[in-house]
């Protein structure tokens, strides 16, 4: 079980062909069919065929995360998705997962700050099997004391050693904890672990209770199905679960930031490590134009995407002070995400001479346009790898889950690559100047002065 769910829709290899990408877009839209219903309890149900081979994936998106938490009670999402492999009085234990690879599937879960999901991955004749089962769980969880004082030892030794041991985990933590004064995307997701201390059984069992519903849960199954047999599944195991009255989601505001926010953070016998991240809008933001988010993830991929990317050839291959840098952004958050950029550093860089050559590599970007040929391969490395992502049916059913509940539609699927071969030179220039600025930046620092 994962408490971080990273669906990355940036470039990660290369592909150069645009002819090709064009002719497998087509290709892949052709035999693409979507049916979106809702039941009678406010289930919403999402099925796409994909008959290249006889496999099934069944998934279950409750819009709850980290997000919806409060001060005092975080990690409760991540420690209810560890309690939901618990079982059901009539699937105790662990019978769910025996159940699930006895046919020949894998199961698993992921909480991000926006939702938590469930899946599984089988063989498509036993899709009844699994719809059966999780259907089971969404209103007949039993949490016990013993189960659950046992896991939230799991949960924090998973704390440990991913955040507490780590560099990277402490400053990921602490970029957001510094970056957010009021919006509930400061705290982590996996939670504090003073609040996972005293965190008890009753607090997973309301939180269930106040959030696992049909009426806010999406069903997406994908693979090789009918889609009336399929349908009539769903309503049969889902069809008699009773809404819940869900309580309004308040947004906290972030007040407006004034300057650089720096974290210097020092951690023994560890290396040295720098992150930063700029307060950026998401698809879901009011008041912006929305070519902006196809901009910054085109901008994103000018600094990470390949070898020929501007951290890369500049940090890590010219100057030699990184062994790795990337850049990262989502534009699917249900709220204002960060535009993130982290670099290893070599041993032996300091971060201050690092950060004086991001500075340069952020000012470029600010002041003149990036090349034709740079953009262009940009593009083609994000459509390229939408077309190679699309090839998994577990990809397709998260990008369609995520959309529904972050988005509330998956209208953002089918105009992805067009909005992304839309971004000009110039919009990418203008996102730079508008949103690579110091009140909007936090930068976290470890180990800074660290020389060996």
């Amino acid at each position: 079980m994962n408490f971080f769910c990273n669906i990355n829709i940036a470039p990660k290899f290369f592909f150069t062909n645009i002819f090709i990408i064009i002719l497998f877009i087509i290709s892949y839209e052709a035999r693409a069919e979507i049916m979106e219903r809702t039941l009678n309890n406010g289930l919403q149900v999402i099925l796409k065929k994909d008959v290249r081979a006889p496999v099934v994936t069944s998934h279950i998106w409750y819009k709850i995360g980290s997000s919806d938490e409060v001060s005092g009670k975080t990690g409760l999402s991540h420690a209810l998705e560890h309690m939901m492999f618990k079982g059901t009085k009539k699937n105790p234990g662990g019978k769910f997962s025996e159940i699930i690879s006895k046919l020949g599937g894998k199961e698993n879960a992921f909480t991000s700050k926006d939702y938590t999901a469930y899946y599984q991955t089988l063989p498509s004749q036993y899709l009844e099997e699994a719809i059966k089962l999780e259907s089971d769980r969404m209103s007949n969880l039993v949490i016990t004391k013993k189960d659950f004082l046992k896991e939230i030892e799991v949960i924090k030794e998973e704390r440990r050693l991913r955040t507490d041991d780590q560099s990277e985990g402490v400053a990921y933590e602490q970029l957001y904890a510094s970056a957010y004064n009021n919006s509930s995307y400061h705290d982590p997701i996996i939670g504090w672990m003073e609040d996972l201390n005293e965190m008890t059984d009753k607090d997973i069992d309301d939180w269930y209770k106040s959030w696992y519903a049909p009426n806010n849960a999406t069903v997406v199954i994908v693979g090789d199905i009918d889609f009336d047999n399929t349908f009539k599944l769903v309503e049969k195991y889902y069809g008699s679960k009773k809404r819940l009255n869900i309580k309004e989601r308040v947004e906290r505001q972030e007040p407006s930031q004034f300057g650089v926010k720096n974290v210097s953070i020092i951690i023994d016998e560890k290396p040295s490590y720098l992150i930063m991240g700029y307060k950026v809008p998401s698809l879901n933001t009011k008041n912006i134009e929305q070519w902006e988010c196809y901009a910054l993830s085109v901008l994103s991929g000018v600094l990470s995407s390949g070898q020929n990317s501007r951290l890369q050839k500049i940090l890590v291959r010219k100057k030699k002070l990184a062994s790795y840098a990337d850049s990262g952004y989502s534009m699917f958050s249900r709220k204002d995400p960060l535009f993130l950029i982290d670099v290893n550093p070599i041993v032996g860089k300091q971060i201050n001479i690092i950060e004086s050559a991001l500075d340069v590599i952020i000012d470029n970007l600010k002041n003149n346009l990036v090349t034709k040929k740079e953009l262009d391969r940009i593009k083609a490395q994000v459509l390229a790898s939408e077309v190679y992502q699309q090839d998994s049916i577990d990809y397709q059913a998260r990008i369609l889950g995520m959309s529904k509940t972050s988005m509330g539609n998956i209208d953002i699927i089918k105009n992805y690559t067009s909005n992304i071969d839309s971004v000009t030179a110039e919009h990418v220039r203008k996102v730079a100047r508008k949103y690579l600025q110091p009140n909007l930046k936090t930068v976290v620092r470890v180990n800074d002065n660290l020389v060996k």
